[in-house]
């Protein structure tokens, strides 16, 4: 079954709010009830400039894709205010509402679902530093596979203890990461987005190279971490990730091999593939 957690109020941009969750035909207790009986849940997260409704529609047809591979599973899509009227130029300071969302996404784990239930987590672009930061509050029990796809956080950010070497070391089962060196936007306006947060943000914040664009930097990496770098004749893009109603050609193929690799990574599958 689907399901929607919403970590946002307005359509576009607007705070973080404390986690609702809704599914189709059901009161949002009736969902809450119906989440509980699941002893899997895989949580989907979009990035950043994704208003409510592309982040609805892209992540539906995420879940769709993904859950033939997943049967035992309950999906939730995340939809968090990592936009802005602005849009692009708003990032420096969405690093803080990616941050407040994962604080309620945690919350939402530890208090409302129980114990015994395992939470998987995939992510595009900036929804991975809200998967990342919502795993440093959770405690190891209760999470699983982790898919970052097109990851807008630094590259070594899986090996720095400040960061998140503790969450992928010894909280998530495994933490998958899926990049390629043709993605524009991190290529591009990712170092120039996190020079700028670092200034404005300095005591938390330093410039680097995206994980996404990169992939992890290898010393000192935890032994459960995979990556898988896509072939450059791919010509994989930013929005080549999470699936679009409108893609066609080239697009369309590279949001459907993410799609597999996604759920194979959550399925526990050993060595999952982009293909």
């Amino acid at each position: 079954m689907i399901f929607e957690l919403r970590l946002r109020r307005d359509a576009v941009g607007g705070p973080v709010i404390p986690a609702q969750l809704t599914a189709p035909g059901l009161s949002r207790s009736r969902a809450l009830t119906e989440l509980r009986t699941h002893a899997e849940i895989a949580f989907l997260v979009h990035g950043f400039n994704v208003n409510e409704a592309r982040g609805r529609a892209g992540l539906g047809l995420l879940a769709e894709r993904l859950a033939p591979a997943l049967p035992g599973h309950a999906l939730v899509t995340v939809l968090w205010p990592g936009d802005h009227w602005s849009r692009a130029a708003s990032y420096p300071f969405e690093g803080d509402d990616a941050d407040d969302s994962a604080r309620e996404l945690a919350q939402f784990i530890e208090d409302l679902l129980g114990a015994e239930q395992r939470c998987s987590f995939a992510a595009h672009s900036l929804g991975s530093r809200v998967v990342m930061e919502t795993l440093k509050r959770l405690p190891a029990e209760r999470v699983g596979q982790v898919c970052l796809m097109a990851a807008a956080i630094d590259n070594d950010c899986l090996v720095d203890a400040d960061a998140y070497r503790e969450a992928a070391a010894h909280v998530a089962d495994r933490v998958a990461v899926l990049s390629s060196r043709r993605d524009r936007v991190l290529q591009l306006a990712y170092p120039l987005g996190d020079f700028l947060q670092s200034l404005l943000f300095f005591w938390r914040d330093d410039p680097g190279w995206a994980l996404g664009l990169r992939g992890p930097r290898p010393k000192d990496a935890p032994d459960r971490l995979l990556w898988q770098a896509i072939d450059r004749e791919r010509g994989a893009d930013h929005g080549h990730y999470i699936p679009a109603p409108d893609a066609s050609g080239p697009t369309a193929d590279n949001q459907a091999a993410a799609a597999r690799f996604a759920a194979a990574v959550l399925s526990g599958d050993p060595a999952p593939r982009y293909e």
